[in-house]
């Protein structure tokens, strides 16, 4: 069962949001990762939402959140950053902190780049937006017969099996109840034509986005070290790209590591997003090779 929440209306149609505590602290945006929603936050959500406004958000396609059909909706990462804006603004929240995860930090990233007047700090967590080392599955999926394979052949029992060897170390957050829930939704009418659309979004991310070097937000980085779906040498990379962006490495972990390490993220999350003296980039401009994150590529890929 999903968080309790509310759907505002946008340009993408209704985007679910769970909201615990209205106007408590400062607001905290959360952007979940492909095919996931805001249910996935669950075991940070205490901790967050004792100290800040938290706004989880399910991205169009996915949660509770409308499905337009892909020919309405793009599904890439510029198209999700709008509707976050859009989310934020119906929300009368002019600024916000705003944490994303896998394509998620994608978004958020984009987000803080092309409106950086809503960006008060940044939380990039394992952040899809470099070219990703797609898995076996992956690169089936994105195939000459991936259309068909992605409709009459990604089961349950797939879903569930891809999740536990490639997005965790530790399999066991990866329940029964979770795979449940998240396939479920996926199954919905118009679920799995969205997903699709966002998976080839994310399989044509370029190393040619200057967006990295536009970010101006304080920004931590925070990655796992046995994170297989986007590695750690691309959160090295992005630590080059972004000015004064600050690398969090959490051990023992894969790449839902909110999931397997709740406890070691929040130590390392709240220090940053407690920081008063935290300020924003001057406006100076960025290389382009600085801001696509090729300094040193070759020993970080």
């Amino acid at each position: 069962m999903s968080l309790s929440g509310t759907f505002v209306e946008t340009s993408a149609g209704r985007v679910f949001v769970h909201r615990p505590n209205p106007g408590r602290g400062r607001p905290l945006v959360l952007l979940h990762g492909f095919m996931m929603s805001h249910f996935y936050f669950r075991d940070l959500l205490p901790a967050l939402s004792a100290i800040y406004d938290v706004v989880a958000l399910d991205l169009p396609g996915f949660g509770e959140s409308d499905r337009p059909a892909p020919d309405r909706f793009a599904y890439d990462l510029p198209a999700f950053a709008r509707v976050t804006a859009e989310v934020m603004t119906a929300l009368s929240i002019d600024r916000a902190a705003v944490l994303g995860h896998s394509m998620g930090g994608g978004v958020a990233l984009t987000l803080a780049a092309r409106h950086p007047e809503k960006v008060e700090r940044l939380v990039l967590m394992a952040a899809a937006i470099y070219p990703l080392p797609l898995p076996r599955i992956g690169r089936l999926l994105l195939g000459p017969g991936g259309p068909l394979l992605w409709r009459y052949g990604l089961s349950r029992a797939i879903l569930k099996r891809e999740m536990r060897r490639e997005h965790v170390k530790d399999p066991a957050p990866i329940t029964d109840e979770f795979i449940d829930y998240f396939y479920a939704r996926l199954c919905r009418p118009g679920g799995r034509a969205s997903a699709y659309a966002a998976l080839k979004a994310l399989g044509a991310l370029t190393s040619e986005t200057s967006d990295p070097g536009r970010v101006r937000a304080p920004t931590l980085l925070v990655w796992a070290d046995e994170d297989r779906m986007v590695p750690l040498g691309l959160g090295r990379r992005l630590e080059r790209a972004i000015a004064g962006a600050r690398l969090a490495i959490i051990p023992d972990a894969g790449h839902i590591f909110h999931l397997e390490r709740p406890d070691e993220l929040l130590r390392q999350l709240l220090p940053f997003l407690r920081d008063e003296t935290l300020r924003p980039i001057a406006e100076t401009p960025v290389p382009p090779a600085r801001s696509q994150g090729l300094g040193g590529l070759k020993a970080a890929s």
